[in-house]
């Protein structure tokens, strides 16, 4: 068990967050004039959402579904083609069922060794709330315009 116990802090300056808590971003995504593709960011996952999107089980199973390009849940962005949007929105629905209300105190980082500190975050759930809202708002709207979804968690 590690000696030492390190809780992130939710009042926390964006510049202050440091490994191993971390921020992500989520996009749409859509072909260009030229025959590329851009994208931009329309929600901001704060550290609080990310470790709880990754504690919840929502980037495991975001990571089952076929991502265009990249990995869910590398800190990289993963992009995810029109036909995938909806199934990542359902993931996103879930969630918020799954979680609502809840208090949860979840591992980022266990202690490797002796000495070493654990890393762990008490999840304000309001915060996640709003953030699987903006999540399922932004892949419901790219669902309706054809678009896929660009997500890094």
């Amino acid at each position: 068990m590690a000696s030492k116990i390190i809780y992130f802090s939710h009042n926390a300056d964006k510049m202050e967050i440091s490994p191993p808590f971390r921020s992500g971003d989520a996009g749409a995504v859509w072909s260009s004039e030229e025959g590329g593709f851009e994208t931009d960011t329309q929600v901001e996952i704060s550290p609080n959402s990310l470790h709880a999107l990754h504690g919840h089980g929502v980037v495991l199973g975001l990571q089952k579904l076929t991502a265009a390009i990249g990995e869910v849940g590398s800190g990289q962005d993963a992009v995810f083609a029109p036909s995938g949007v909806e199934k990542a929105l359902r993931l996103f629905y879930e969630a918020d069922r799954k979680t609502y209300g809840a208090r949860h105190d979840l591992l980022v980082r266990g202690s490797r060794n002796e000495g070493e500190p654990e890393y762990r975050i008490v999840i304000d759930n309001r915060e996640y709330q709003r953030t699987l809202s903006r999540l399922q708002y932004l892949c419901s709207t790219a669902a309706r315009m054809g678009q896929g979804i660009r997500i890094r968690v």
